[in-house]
């Protein structure tokens, strides 16, 4: 599998599909982080809602 580091824009796009939900990652200055323990699946379920997977 390849890992692939996302940039700080690229955080706040991501968070900004989710925009009455808990955000996905927390910005913490120049880090970030994930909000919840489940953040792959909801993710998934986005990308399925949008027809990207």
């Amino acid at each position: 599998m390849v890992k692939y580091t996302l940039t700080l824009k690229e955080v706040k796009k991501i968070n900004s599909l989710f925009p009455n939900d808990e955000p996905l990652f927390i910005v913490d200055g120049h880090e970030f982080r994930e909000a919840s323990s489940d953040w792959k699946e909801r993710l998934k379920v986005k990308a399925i809602e949008l027809g990207v997977l």
